[in-house]
């Protein structure tokens, strides 16, 4: 879990997403907010080299979590097999939304996809045998007779 956290390549799960937003909201949350600490009591105190560090660390803090939040999102949306380029719907009210609902509550593709494989290790449903027909002969004599019949998709 959280591997290349920054990364904009391969897949996460469910999980991994909402961890993600969770701690990349409160971590960001506590930086930027410590930044402005920083830069209000930097200004109180007449200290403009106090003020401008907290400025330059409020801008950080969000310069970092903008970049993991969107980078965790695209892995997400590669889960399900979108384009990272979906992610622009974010910027419509009441679309952003409805995204990220279907991001948190959307089952991923199965096995691999286009952008990785798969982060649950799950394989893609393989057609098995509808029927099989076994005849043997109580005579004494061996005969044996298997038929099997596959559906094709």
């Amino acid at each position: 879990m959280f591997k290349a956290p920054f990364s904009f390549e391969g897949r996460i799960r469910r999980i991994e997403y909402l961890l993600s937003a969770i701690i990349g909201g409160v971590v960001t949350g506590i930086a930027f907010w410590l930044g402005v600490g920083t830069a209000v009591f930097g200004a109180a105190s007449n200290s403009g080299g106090d003020f401008g560090i907290g400025v330059l660390i409020g801008i950080a803090a969000l310069a970092g979590g903008i970049w993991f939040t969107i980078a965790q999102d695209v892995k997400r949306l590669h889960d399900v097999d979108k384009s990272g380029w979906f992610l622009l719907l974010a910027l419509i009210p009441i679309v952003n939304f409805i995204l990220g609902l279907y991001m948190l509550f959307a089952d991923g593709t199965v096995g691999p996809n286009r952008y990785g494989a798969d982060p649950k290790n799950r394989m893609p449903y393989q057609a098995q045998p509808t029927s099989v027909n076994v005849t043997v002969n109580m005579n004494g004599e061996k005969q044996e007779t298997i038929q099997t019949q596959t559906d094709k998709f």
